[in-house]
């Protein structure tokens, strides 16, 4: 599996400029995510066929607008390394970040990013404080 990095709605150009090339210099695959690929498995988007992935297309208009990074097949040195270079670029603060792993593979992405916004929202007191490791163990994310 090629290390794949999903963007969903960096709208600031050079965020996404910044965030791609240092990715491209990493030889991490981009894929920026539109709101018709939202309920497509979250495994087949990181590293399906084109062909594959139509059946799941809809035209459904946005589910969310937060910005995410979703990172598939990197390991946690690949994953560290790629963030530092982006704290070093000093790239806005993305608060919705993941990595793919066997339970969250066959989520779609609204389904991650509502786990995401839960997580986010009990680790900074701004919700229900519940079940931190469960949810940090299917987004593949780390609660401390």
């Amino acid at each position: 599996m090629r290390e794949t990095l999903l963007l969903y709605n960096i709208n600031d150009r050079k965020t996404r400029s910044v965030i791609q090339l240092t990715a491209v210099q990493m030889k991490i695959r981009v894929r920026i995510v539109s709101p018709s690929q939202y309920h497509m498995p979250l495994g087949l988007l990181a590293f399906g066929k084109e062909e594959d992935q139509k059946e799941y297309l809809t035209e459904a208009p946005a589910e969310f607008e937060d910005a995410m990074l979703v990172f598939a097949g990197l390991s946690v040195g690949r994953l560290n390394a790629f963030l530092s270079q982006m704290a070093k670029k000093r790239v806005p603060q993305i608060d919705l970040k993941a990595s793919l792993t066997e339970h969250n593979a066959v989520w779609d992405s609204v389904t991650l990013h509502d786990e995401l916004v839960k997580e986010h929202a009990s680790m900074h007191g701004d919700g229900p404080a519940a079940s931190e490791e469960d949810t940090a163990r299917e987004t593949g994310t780390n609660p401390r």
